[in-house]
């Protein structure tokens, strides 16, 4: 039975092991607020462009390269302020009606495009690939609510990634669903003391 666990666990392959790692990492810094989240962000989304590409998940593929752009925007937003700690903000009503309306765009454009190249659940994969993107401009200015937008995300991931045959990176999403509402709780709190000091 040791040898077929063993032998399960070998079966993903080193890319998505290492997608794995780098990816909870990313999101365990990200809740803690530590700069280098985005170092292994970085890392990790370079393993899974490659492995989007082979499921045939275009949006998610073409969402990887953004997050590497992001993740030098995000260490660099996260390190302009010399000595002073770039606080957590809320974001207001019009700003999620900005954000909503963009994710929709996106998820329509995007949608549209790569069903014309056979991709694998187009519009789904579309949808969370433009809320990514949305939600990744939110944790770059340290917005609150990103969590809630990730942990939507997250979970209709799950199911994409079942679908796709990528049981691992399914797992790697279900962690990512859980550490999301660790991470809201986590930042209310700091936002709650923040408002204290104030």
């Amino acid at each position: 039975m040791f040898d077929q666990i063993v032998d399960s666990i070998a079966s993903f392959g080193w890319v998505q092991w290492l997608a794995f790692v780098f990816n909870v990492l990313y999101v365990i810094l990200a809740a803690r607020e530590n700069i280098w989240c985005w170092f292994f962000g970085f890392v990790g989304v370079s393993f899974l462009f490659v492995i989007y590409l082979d499921a045939r998940l275009y949006s998610d593929a073409l969402l990887q390269v953004f997050y590497m752009g992001m993740s030098v925007y995000g260490w660099i937003s996260w390190s302009k302020k010399t000595g002073e700690h770039l606080p957590i903000i809320r974001a207001s009503g019009r700003d999620h009606a900005y954000y909503i309306v963009a994710g929709i765009t996106g998820t329509f454009i995007l949608g549209f495009i790569f069903t014309r190249f056979q991709a694998a659940l187009p519009y789904v994969d579309a949808f969370t690939s433009a809320y990514a993107v949305v939600t990744t401009f939110m944790v770059a200015r340290k917005i609150l609510e990103n969590w809630i937008y990730w942990i939507l995300i997250d979970s209709v991931c799950i199911i994409v990634y079942l679908d796709r045959n990528l049981p691992l990176i399914a797992v790697l999403f279900f962690i990512y669903t859980v550490l999301a509402i660790n991470g809201w709780l986590a930042w209310n709190r700091k936002i709650a003391a923040q408002d204290l000091e104030v």
